[in-house]
This record gives structure tokens, C-alpha cells and sequence, in this order.
């Protein structure tokens, strides 16, 4: 939200009789707001959750993380704060709080088998989009030594018990297992 400059404010009650001078600063209002306005982007480009596409390329290049077309701002946001929230080596409370703030308490399962060294994420349907996002940052914090699977979590039959056969019989098998219903 850009300021409303209003320059004669600043000028004694004299001068906001003369033409000239109000003439100057009915002139001067558009590229002083513009300026602001400039301003007040720059700051926002500093902060990934208010950034615009100059602020999150900025951020990317960076991170020297590559972007593929196709995706929207959300998705970008998304890498971007998972790329920042990595830290190794993690502890299994650390890494709950991560998928918790990335993911919501309710988007995802994680089972770890210990003995096995093996640590498997399912990733609920509603981030689908951010699903290669996740699974960058788990590889980069998990160990090394662990065998680290992540997969989507697809509709369970409790989900779809709620609709009707005539009402699923609209959807293919696979829009019924991968795309979110509601």
C-alpha cells in the first residue's frame, strides 16, 4: 500500500492559493507516490512471504536453486522456505516441528524404523504441487546412512466412502487415487 502524498500539507496556507505552486505539486504527486511505492516493494522483496517474482528470483539465484516455469508463486514461497528451515544434523523432535510448519500437523505420516535405518513420509494429496520441494529438503538433512522414502498419500477408502457410486463414477480410477475430491 503506497502513501498518498500530499506535498501542499507541507507548504504554508499561503501558497496553497498560487496556481503555479499547486500546479507543481498536483505534478510532482505521481512520481513521489511511484517512489514510494518502490520503496515499500524493495522492502517487501526482503521477507519470502511477501516477495514478487523480482524478490523470489533475487532469493533463487541465490540459493542457486532452478525454477522450472511452470510454477506459481505459492510453489516458489514453498521451496524457498524449506531451502531455509534445513539444518543437519536433525533429531526426529526437529524434524517434525519442520514438516509440522511446512505441511500442517495433518499433512503428512512419518514412520521411522530405527533397527532398519529407515524413515518413510507420505505427503497428503493437498501438497502435491510442493511434493519435490519436500523431498529436496529431506534428502538434504536426513543421513546419509538412512533409507529415506517420501510418497503421496493418496484418498483412503474412509475418504471416499462419503460420496456416492454415481457421484465417483465421474472420475477416472486415477483422478480418484491422486487428485484431491472435495
Amino acid at each position: 500500500m503506497a502513501r498518498d502524498v500530499d506535498i501542499l500539507s507541507y507548504l504554508p496556507p499561503v501558497l496553497h492559493q498560487v496556481k503555479e505552486v499547486v500546479e507543481i505539486a498536483n505534478v510532482e504527486k505521481n512520481p513521489l507516490e511511484a517512489t514510494w511505492e518502490a520503496i515499500e516493494q524493495s522492502l517487501n522483496n526482503r521477507f519470502i512471504l511477501t516477495a514478487d517474482e523480482e524478490g523470489l528470483a533475487r532469493q533463487e539465484k541465490m540459493l542457486k536453486i532452478n525454477v522450472p516455469a511452470t510454477d506459481t508463486i505459492e510453489t516458489r514461497r514453498f521451496r524457498l522456505l524449506t531451502r531455509y528451515q534445513e539444518q543437519a544434523p536433525y533429531s526426529n523432535s526437529v524434524l517434525k516441528q519442520l514438516l509440522d510448519s511446512l505441511l500442517g500437523e495433518n499433512g503428512y505420516v512419518m514412520t521411522r524404523d530405527i533397527a532398519g535405518k529407515k524413515l518413510k513420509v507420505k505427503i497428503e494429496l493437498t501438497v502435491k504441487g510442493q511434493f519435490d520441494a519436500v523431498v529436496i529438503m529431506l534428502e538434504r538433512i536426513t543421513p546419509q546412512n538412512m533409507i529415506l522414502t517420501v510418497e503421496l498419500r493418496y484418498n483412503q477408502h474412509s475418504l471416499l466412502s462419503q460420496f456416492t457410486h454415481a457421484q465417483l463414477a465421474a472420475f477416472t480410477h486415477k483422478q480418484l487415487r491422486e487428485d484431491v475430491l472435495t
